[in-house]
């Protein structure tokens, strides 16, 4: 994966059990792996349940327990929207959404309230549902860089959540998609994929003697052919965009400065949005940081306090509920906080009713 693949490398490589370490993951990274970890036993087992094409067809005529995939939040809604109103109701599923929102909606799904789930993409990771068919809404999507096809191990990865255990599913798309061409419907059936070429890989040997020498040690070339460098990860741009504002080239001054720094670059944006906002708040962190050694009790209230509210459409408390779960990553850097443990409490209380809300809104 281009964003997050450099941290399953670098677990790969270095994460280790005490008796035994056991990667599970496609047969198509099983070369590359070959090379990283000779001695490493292969193990393959097959899909127990079969997976079959089935055609287009309207969402008016989508079989019971079926699940409809789009790639945009507005696409979602839309066809949410409209199940509702021909077949009775339905589930929805985004990255977007809190762990705690989006398993109220797969349990609505799994209980049997509704019959018909809709979601992204992110449905084809983690998610085990009792599907019987998965639609594609289109055969494109956005992927950070541009508008592109999916591959067919990615539709094999959404595709796959139809079937269960020995319960045979089936996949197609919906009248406003194209129909599939057959050597994909055939991949995809067969499970036969090209091999993949190389894994995204970053240096975890971090020098934190000074802003320059951290950002060469995140740019040190990988050590073997096959392992392309990540060059532009979140944090690496946070990075970038803190250490380039005058406060803050001020306030650094020793490897202490650096690492914090560093630190804080690494506080995730749950918004997805990495803009200038977003900086602002890592900036007057790590200033608060440098300064008092803790955050100011005003300064963690008064972020908090301002999303604690429940009105608003539901984009606005989706974006709530970004910001909050930013500020749980925050409480949880227990020596960031003065109380910490009150703070986690407070966020995780703000974050479920955020949850509780925004699930009844989208049911």
């Amino acid at each position: 994966d281009r964003e997050r693949g450099h941290v399953f490398t670098d677990r790969i490589i270095h994460a280790r059990g005490l008796f035994e370490t056991m990667f599970m993951g496609a047969e198509t990274a099983a070369p590359l792996l070959r090379q990283l970890l000779p001695e490493a036993k292969i193990d393959y087992r097959q899909r127990m349940s079969q997976l079959s094409y089935s055609g287009s067809k309207k969402l008016t005529r989508l079989p019971r327990r079926s699940a409809v995939v789009a790639f945009s939040a507005a696409d979602v809604y839309q066809i949410a929207e409209f199940v509702r109103r021909q077949r009775g109701g339905a589930a929805v599923v985004m990255g977007r959404l809190s762990p705690r929102t989006r398993n109220a909606q797969i349990e609505l799904y799994q209980n049997g309230e509704v019959d018909f789930l809709v979601a992204t993409d992110d449905i084809g990771m983690g998610l085990n549902l009792d599907l019987s068919h998965v639609s594609l809404a289109a055969d494109v999507k956005y992927d950070g860089r541009k508008m592109r096809k999916l591959t067919a191990s990615e539709m094999a990865q959404i595709a796959g959540r139809a079937g269960h255990h020995i319960n045979d599913g089936t996949f197609g798309v919906t009248d406003g998609c194209h129909a599939l061409e057959p050597d994909l419907i055939e991949a995809i059936e067969q499970h036969r994929f090209p091999p993949l070429r190389a894994f995204y890989w970053r240096s975890r040997d971090l020098n934190f003697t000074s802003v320059d020498m951290l950002v060469e040690s995140l740019e040190a070339p990988p050590p073997l052919p096959f392992l392309f460098r990540k060059g532009d990860a979140l944090d690496h741009r946070a990075l970038m965009a803190l250490s380039g504002r005058p406060e803050i080239k001020d306030a650094v001054s020793g490897a202490r400065q650096v690492r914090l720094l560093w630190e804080v670059a690494c506080v995730p944006d749950f918004r997805q949005s990495l803009n200038e906002n977003h900086y602002e708040m890592l900036a007057s962190i790590y200033l608060a940081l440098i300064e008092d050694g803790v955050l100011g009790t005003d300064m963690v209230a008064k972020a908090m306090t301002q999303l604690d509210r429940l009105d608003g459409d539901i984009d606005t408390l989706m974006t709530r509920l970004a910001y909050i779960r930013t500020w749980t990553y925050i409480t949880h850097r227990s020596d960031w906080t003065d109380n910490p443990a009150e703070w986690q409490d407070r966020a995780r209380a703000i974050e479920d009713r955020l949850s509780d809300s925004l699930h009844s809104r989208l049911s």
